[in-house]
């Protein structure tokens, strides 16, 4: 009976576990929220070509997270707001060695004339990746790498220009409320207010603790000292 019982706990726990994985079942709900049907990472895409995932594409591996992250910047002159999906079992920081995907050319011994022709993020295990640290790492690649020679699938040159910075709109299902609380503490901590609540009291509490420890107001360092105090609050 004990045996029957231990069997069974790990059977559930491995089930419950693999349901909070997204999957191939997740595609619809993700289109509806907004997820790109394709897209590719942003990176130097000099004398190679850029890697277009499927949104199929990303739910096969099963990551444990899917990032939604929004970004203003211009395309070919025309101002518009890029949306790009962000997998956590993608290791889109590699180098292009990693990352080289079909090779053309000859190889000749140790002459080696041969030419990457794709750029695709290997598929990497993101059991110990928590979401704090993926969505750090995700904002990172966004903000600071520098898209150069994307075209699209056709061949199309796609000229990026004036990027701002990315915001995160879902992880998986779930709206990223960052951005709300970082509007929240960004607001001028000098002026008193009147508490209306628990929650009002307990955020000017930890802005001013942040403060103390040498976080400037109104900065996004700020704002993610104040989440992680609300965070542990609750």
């Amino acid at each position: 009976m004990i045996r029957f019982l231990l069997i069974f706990f790990i059977l559930f726990s491995t089930q419950s576990f693999a349901e909070k994985r997204l999957g191939p079942n997740d595609l619809k709900a993700l289109v509806d929220l907004g997820y790109n049907k394709k897209d590719a990472y942003a990176d130097d895409y000099s004398k190679t070509k850029a890697y277009w995932f499927t949104l199929e594409e990303h739910l096969e591996v099963k990551p444990k997270y899917l990032a939604l992250l929004s970004q203003k910047m211009k395309v070919d002159g025309k101002a518009t707001v890029n949306q790009h999906i962000y997998n956590s079992k993608h290791h889109f920081f590699g180098d292009k060695k990693s990352k080289c995907v079909g090779k053309k050319g000859l190889i000749l011994g140790p002459l080696n004339l041969a030419k990457c022709e794709y750029l695709k993020p290997k598929v990497v295990n993101d059991d110990e990746l928590t979401k704090d640290t993926f969505v750090n790492m995700a904002l990172d690649h966004c903000n600071e790498t520098k898209v150069k020679n994307l075209k699209t699938e056709d061949g199309k040159e796609l000229k990026v220009t004036d990027t701002e910075k990315c915001s995160i709109k879902y992880i998986n299902f779930s709206k990223y409320e960052f951005a709300k609380v970082l509007k929240e503490v960004g607001k001028d901590i000098d002026k008193p207010k009147k508490q209306k609540s628990n929650q009002t009291a307990d955020l000017e509490k930890f802005k001013k603790q942040c403060e103390e420890l040498g976080f400037k107001p109104k900065t996004e360092k700020f704002g993610e000292c104040v989440l992680r105090l609300l965070e542990a609050s609750n």
